[in-house]
């Protein structure tokens, strides 16, 4: 796992030099009147707040625009991983609480109260708790995704960047579109919107998706019945209107409310145990079990699953995983002259109940109940300067109040009470309990500042700094032990006897952090820019409300701060037909935050400070349009990451180890081809990309049975269209090879397995789209 594999290196040397040899010798019979579809198109960005182009701010960040966002079939915020290299999204759940990592830089921890280290924002709404982030994607804009730390001009928690989802605004002119889609395993999805203009300086925009999809997983139960599971099950609807009464005021208000109503996610059982030879597959996996899958391998309690990740056996028939989330958001851009003031109010209020089938086999071993939510109030007010002149200006100020309550209950070994078939958290019989009730209360205020100086016509310096403010009070109490009673009062459990209690009682964390961020950029011609630039970021210290009975559960850790050292060139080619990136980076990372499980009768959840780590990487994003109509692309990220100082509390080395999600190489290839009318004045549109992730871990022990080894991910599209564009007919296929591969692990070894969270089979299908109006 620690070697380095040289074939992407190989094949990304391969393209990257046929792309740009391809290029110039085409780029020779091309003129200054060169249809568009020849030019690269202009990608704008608000990256530093201001609307620019992407090669024009001293920024690594990349955009997914409308175009790619409904070709590609992207559903949820999950899908956007396989399309930026350097960004991981995965999640033990159906539809919430992911886990983001951008360069290596993130928190494992699947705990709502934990924010993560990197800010995920819509329409410049900071979505705090992760229970709102795994959102589906429809009707929108653009997504761009900051990389580094953007500690100035963004909310919290940026250690690692930004993952900022932008919209479509409502338009003046009537217009929409009507979407659907049918495919495998009954995938039936439709989308809509539809401008409403009352005037010229009132309209409004109704956007609508539904997502269904029966299950990838076959689920056979003890009674001879059957079920599928990891289904997919959401509806969403959007109202936004935009309002302007001057040319100088600007306001855009939206609400919009999200649910679904999914099965809880289905884990593969990986187990431990040779049943013929009776050995234990921990350290020697691949000796003992013969690598992942083995059917001859079972955990503690005899279920020995089979050698297919899209089947299995469990207990429960009934897991939901059901989410609801509701938003209200309020922009209001005023032109004063010299400045543009900006308003950004916005609410979020996200509620989850699910039943999870924790052990993954027909037997009553690990049942998980959980019931929570968050309700949050943003503020931010931005001022920025509107004149000529060398100096540019944004300054602002910044709040936040988020309450999250919880409560996560484990069932554990009901299927040894005296009467089988108890109803789930209804016993009347001797049951062994975990529970835990939490609120969390955030308040953080930050004031931020950063200006852009033309030192010299082509020489520009940026200085930024922010400072924040932040408060947190946790109320935790856990219990432990046998019950010998249950009644239920609604769908909250209440115990009549038990035997242990953990009273975490309250406790209060403050912090104040100073961040800021500095950089130079220069023009080195219109079309070339090489920029560098130094940041510190910094993650709220925080309480780990995974606690449990455990006291090395009940942890408090420190803020994480991480400096960034980065250098890159921004540069477009050939009368614009080859765009060029590259930048190189260094981070230095301390009192990094680490979640885990560590072993016990219950998995413990530990959450720690590494002393030290450290993350060097390089990335490139080359496109090229070497003939009209065709389009190719090539980016990567490359990454050498671990804990250079790392000892927990429990007494585990886990200095030198790589760190968490942070695959040495990362690389998405793409190509797009647009014909000409072939058949009247229909034409075709040829769209293919394949993803390469390379080996990865997902523990900082680096065990490697629960390890993932490099994989390829290949998706292709034909579409069928007229000229104008108003319909579209088109047929896609996802992981085309039909890989097999696992997105996220956990060791349940004192049960004798492990959990696996494998990514999605091959699917397929066929959409129609219809644009009409102004669309």
């Amino acid at each position: 796992m620690n070697r380095i594999n040289r074939t992407p290196l190989i094949a990304g040397a391969v393209s990257t030099l046929a792309l740009i040899g391809a290029t110039p010798a085409m780029a020779q019979e091309a003129s200054q009147n060169e249809s568009r579809d020849r030019v690269l198109q202009t990608v704008q960005v608000t990256a530093e707040r201001r609307e620019a182009s992407q090669q024009d701010v001293p920024v690594t960040v990349a955009s997914i625009d409308e175009r790619m966002l409904s070709e590609g079939d992207y559903r949820t915020s999950e899908d956007l991983a396989q399309q930026v290299p350097g960004l991981q999204i995965k999640s033990s759940f159906s539809a919430s609480n992911p886990t983001i990592f951008i360069r290596g830089v993130g928190i494992n921890d699947f705990n709502p109260a934990n924010s993560g280290a990197i800010g995920v924002m819509v329409d410049d709404m900071f979505y705090n708790s992760t229970t709102g982030q795994l959102f589906q994607l429809f009707d929108l804009d653009r997504v761009e995704v900051l990389k580094g730390p953007q500690g100035t001009l963004y909310g919290r928690n940026t250690t690692g960047g930004v993952l900022s989802i932008h919209t479509k605004e409502p338009g003046f002119e009537p217009g929409g579109y009507l979407g659907a889609t049918y495919g495998r395993f009954n995938q039936m999805d439709v989308e809509g919107a539809v401008n409403l203009p009352v005037s010229d300086k009132l309209a409004f925009r109704l956007s609508a998706v539904s997502n269904t999809r029966d299950g990838t997983r076959d689920i056979a139960f003890p009674d001879g019945t059957s079920t599928e599971k990891n289904n997919v099950d959401f509806q969403a609807a959007r109202l936004q209107m935009l309002f302007e009464p001057t040319n100088a005021l600007k306001i855009l208000g939206k609400i919009e409310y999200g649910k679904s109503s999914a099965t809880s996610r289905s884990y593969e059982s990986q187990g431990l145990i040779n049943y013929n030879t009776g050995e234990v597959g921990i350290p020697d996996f691949d000796r003992v079990c013969g690598g992942r899958g083995a059917a001859i391998c079972g955990d503690a309690f005899g279920y020995v699953d089979d050698k297919d990740p899209f089947s299995g056996a469990e207990n429960l028939k009934d897991t939901p995983e059901e989410v609801e989330a509701f938003t209200a958001n309020l922009q209001v851009e005023w032109d004063l002259g010299a400045f543009e003031l900006t308003s950004v109010t916005g609410y979020l209020d996200t509620d989850r109940e699910a039943i999870l089938e924790v052990d993954a086999s027909p037997n009553r071993l690990v049942e998980e109940y959980i019931n929570d939510g968050s309700e949050q109030f943003s503020q931010e007010l931005r001022l920025a300067s509107d004149w000529d002149g060398p100096l540019s200006l944004i300054t602002g100020a910044f709040y936040l109040q988020d309450e999250l309550t919880g409560q996560d209950s484990f069932e554990l070994l009901a299927g040894l009470n005296p009467t089988p078939g108890t109803p789930y958290f209804d016993a009347t019989n001797f049951i062994l309990r975990t529970d835990r009730f939490y609120t969390q209360k955030t308040d953080t205020f930050a004031v931020f500042a950063q200006s852009d100086y033309d030192l010299t016509d082509r020489l520009t310096a940026t200085l930024g700094a922010r400072f924040t403010w932040e408060e947190r009070e946790l109320d935790h109490v856990a219990y432990a032990g046998p019950v010998d009673a249950v009644p239920l009062d609604g769908d909250m459990p209440v115990f009549a006897t038990l035997l242990d209690t953990s009273d975490f009682g309250t406790d209060n964390l403050s912090f104040e952090e100073p961040t800021f961020r500095a950089a130079l950029s220069y023009d080195v011609s219109d079309d070339i820019m090489v920029f560098g630039s130094v940041s510190r970021g910094f993650k709220s210290g925080g309480f780990n409300t995974g606690a449990t009975s455990d006291p090395v559960e009940a942890s408090v850790v420190e803020p994480e701060k991480l400096m960034a050292y980065e250098a890159g060139i921004k540069s477009e080619w050939f009368d614009r037909t080859l765009r060029a990136n590259a930048s190189a980076f260094y981070y230095d990372y301390t009192d990094l935050q680490v979640f885990g499980l560590a072993p016990g009768a219950v998995p413990t959840q530990t959450l720690f400070n590494a002393e030290e780590a450290e993350i060097t990487g390089v990335e490139f994003d080359l496109t090229s349009v070497p003939l009209t109509g065709l389009e190719l692309s090539l980016a990567g990220t490359y990454l050498d990451a671990e804990y250079t100082n790392f000892v927990t509390p429990l007494g585990q080395d886990f200095s030198g180890n790589s760190m968490v999600a942070a695959p040495d190489w990362s690389l998405v290839a793409r190509g797009r081809y647009e014909t000409g009318p072939i058949w009247g004045d229909l034409g075709l549109v040829a769209g293919a990309d394949a993803t390469y992730t390379g080996d990865q871990y997902f523990d900082t022990q680096n065990t490697e049975r629960l390890a993932q080894g490099e994989y390829w991910l290949v998706n292709a599209r034909l579409a069928l269209r007229p000229q104008h564009g108003r319909w579209e007919l088109a047929a896609f296929v996802k992981n085309l090879a039909d890989e097999e591969y696992v997105v996220d692990a956990f060791d349940v070894a004192d049960f004798g397995f492990d959990e696996l969270v494998y990514g999605d089979p091959r699917t397929y299908g066929i959409s129609l789209t219809y644009r009409f109006g102004s669309g």
